[in-house]
């Protein structure tokens, strides 16, 4: 269900703080690679940029969708995974209000690192192939439409330089890899918060650690490091840029990439996108950016 799309589905231009930052990353990147020198011993490096995915990417959420001036923009994942009876919790007929009241429960009363996975548990015993079909739908019909536009400038440019774009959300695993053929990039880049998936291929309530939430991204991001180093023995990993829109659930892993020394002496570039003031530990350590426009209709 998609309400009140309006002005938002008017195609819009990147803002100007993202040609800027695109044009910085890619200048500490070459910058590396000056200082190699005309004849390198050892392998071209390989560049990484790692993105969180809601709120930094998409203008809403993909598990919990968007209400502006409390009205429904688009529906989440969550209530539609519901709805098409993929929860062995709530029911389809009046099931999305009593997750709703379960769900704000244990995020305002528990904390995120309770609510957070709850929403993929609520599908344990469903197909994961079936989930992730209904999320690539919701992706192609609508939630790619709510991409910003300049994230979507700055993740184009960089993978057109050959900087690996790498996503750690703390939606689920089974939502945001379905978002992958709309960014055209490798599913395998996309990471949140991940089941075990039992051998009939379907959704068990086991969470596989790290969660993929506050200090679990950057534990995530260091593992993700570590297995590229193995893929490329002979090449220096290198994270040149991290994008976020959360203190609370961003801060940790864009502070590594942040405090990170690059080959060259410069410093990698980190957004912090319509996150507001920055708490004290965080003050001057990255760039605060606003951003509105959305893509609209895709291309």
């Amino acid at each position: 269900m998609v309400l009140g799309l309006g002005a938002l589905l008017q195609s819009a231009e990147p803002e100007p703080h993202a040609e800027a930052a695109l044009r910085d990353i890619l200048a500490a990147r070459d910058g590396i690679l000056a200082a190699r020198g005309p004849a390198p011993s050892a392998a071209e490096p390989v560049f990484l940029a790692v993105w969180d995915f809601d709120g930094t990417i998409l203008h809403g959420d993909c598990s919990e969708g968007l209400v502006e001036n409390d009205r429904p923009v688009y529906a989440g994942l969550a209530q539609l995974c519901i709805e098409r009876g993929l929860s062995s919790v709530y029911r389809p007929e009046g099931g999305v209000a009593e997750f709703w009241k379960d769900y704000r429960y244990l995020d305002e009363r528990v904390g995120h690192w309770l609510a957070y996975p709850f929403i993929p548990q609520i599908l344990r015993g469903a197909g994961a192939a079936e989930v992730r079909t209904l999320a690539r739908e919701h992706f192609t019909a609508v939630l790619r439409r709510f991409y910003y536009a300049s994230s979507l400038h700055m993740l184009r440019g960089l993978e057109a330089a050959g900087v690996h774009n790498l996503i750690i959300s703390a939606s689920a695993d089974v939502f945001v890899d379905a978002a992958a053929s709309t960014l055209n990039l490798p599913e395998e880049r996309f990471h949140g918060i991940a089941l075990r998936i039992d051998v009939a291929g379907r959704l068990t309530s086991d969470v596989l650690p790290p969660l993929t939430w506050a200090e679990g991204k950057r534990a995530k991001l260091l593992e993700l490091i570590a297995a590229y180093e193995d893929a490329y023995p002979k090449s220096d990993v290198i994270v040149l840029a991290a994008f976020g829109n959360s203190y609370g659930t961003d801060g940790a892993f864009l502070e590594h990439v942040a405090r990170q020394p690059l080959p060259s002496g410069q410093r990698s570039v980190v957004l912090m996108i319509n996150g507001g003031a920055a708490p004290e530990r965080y003050r001057e350590l990255f760039r605060e950016v606003e951003q509105r426009a959305v893509v609209g209709s895709p291309d």
